[in-house]
């Protein structure tokens, strides 16, 4: 049991902590300094820059920034470092999910509280 509440409580510290400093900064609310601000809208701005409509997922405030090529570069690869490590997270929630679930009914099968009967299937 304490051993699911310490992943449990890693996880969460992974999920909370951030995948992109050092990087853009582009994903850094100005209003409530929470990590995690995503992009709306995008479009290329001339040769080298790109125009972003971005929104903060924890307070909703939105802005346009135009950035060079490099600054969207590493603002996308901080992007796909923080869905790898929400991918993570639900993994490992998932995982964790299914072996209470599996514990649950090894635990109903040796209480002999469920047998093969409760798989049949009921013919009309």
């Amino acid at each position: 049991m304490f051993e699911r509440h310490r992943r449990r409580r890693a996880a969460r510290r992974r999920a909370h902590g951030t995948a992109s400093h050092p990087g853009s900064g582009m994903q850094v609310c100005a209003s409530c300094h929470a990590d995690c601000v995503y992009p709306v809208e995008w479009r290329e701005a001339g040769d080298e820059h790109w125009w972003m409509l971005l929104r903060c997922g924890a307070c909703a405030t939105e802005r346009e920034a135009t950035v060079p090529d490099a600054v969207a570069k590493r603002y996308g690869e901080d992007l796909d470092a923080a869905q790898r490590q929400i991918e993570d997270a639900v993994e490992m929630l998932d995982v964790e999910r299914m072996a209470g679930e599996v514990a649950i009914f090894v635990e109903a099968l040796e209480r002999d509280l469920i047998d093969a009967e409760d798989f049949a299937r009921q013919l009309d």
